[in-house]
């Protein structure tokens, strides 16, 4: 694997609090996916299998809240983090959205349908991580705004009519199921199955890269940290 070949420097791709935050967050979506599907498809056989495994309705119903919570929480935790801590106020600015992403994200698309002669040179983070970023942060702030309107069903239903809480809980869901769809085939692939770091990018782990994998696929982040005297 390229992403980790001996003798090559390393460089950190990701601090400990990253990979904390990264940790929780992948357990408590997997658990929410899970426990959330025996719901929508309660009559598959499937879900009815793991449903008794938890124990019945009421246990998952138990597990899915307490996996919500800890997303929540990590969630607040992750907004505070990058908007208060040095560290985070730095990876911050390397996640704002720009114009020259989606300058971008036009390049790579010319240059994959074979109508461009360059491939994009990126930064520490290229359009791809960025759309995951935000896309994964509305989405999971919206299943939380969502699935707390539905615990508190009684309570909403002072204050909403019938037919809002019907589609609050389609929203939940769908969304609960395009964040699965997401992480699971187009972050996996990037992260993971792509050619420069199969079988895996042990970043997440170790929170070291290759620094020759970084001048290959990061080229402007190499060049960056060469700059400072890092590599």
């Amino acid at each position: 694997m390229r992403g980790e070949s001996r003798g090559s420097p390393q460089v950190i791709r990701m601090s400990f609090m990253f990979r904390v935050q990264h940790l929780l967050m992948m357990v408590s979506l997997l658990v929410l996916a899970v426990t959330g599907f025996e719901l929508m498809y309660h009559e598959n056989a499937v879900s009815r299998f793991l449903i008794e495994l938890e124990g019945g309705v009421l246990n998952r119903g138990i597990i899915h809240r307490v996996a919500a919570v800890a997303l929540m929480a990590q969630l607040v935790f992750h907004a505070f983090y990058m908007l208060i801590s040095r560290a985070g106020k730095r990876e911050l600015r390397e996640f704002l959205l720009t114009g020259k992403d989606f300058q971008e994200f036009l390049q790579a698309t010319r240059y994959n349908l074979g109508l461009g002669a360059e491939y994009p040179r990126f930064g520490k983070y290229g359009y791809k991580e960025k759309f995951q970023y935000w896309g994964a942060t509305i989405g999971i702030f919206l299943i939380s705004l969502t699935g707390i309107a539905l615990w508190a069903e009684e309570f909403s239903m002072r204050f909403l009519p019938k037919f809002m809480l019907d589609l609050t809980l389609v929203i939940h869901g769908y969304q609960g199921l395009l964040i699965f769809v997401i992480l699971l085939l187009w972050h996996l692939y990037i992260v993971h199955l792509h050619p420069s770091v199969f079988p895996m990018n042990r970043a997440w782990i170790t929170g070291m890269v290759d620094a020759e994998w970084l001048r290959e696929e990061r080229p402007l982040e190499y060049e960056k940290l060469k700059g400072e005297g890092v590599l």
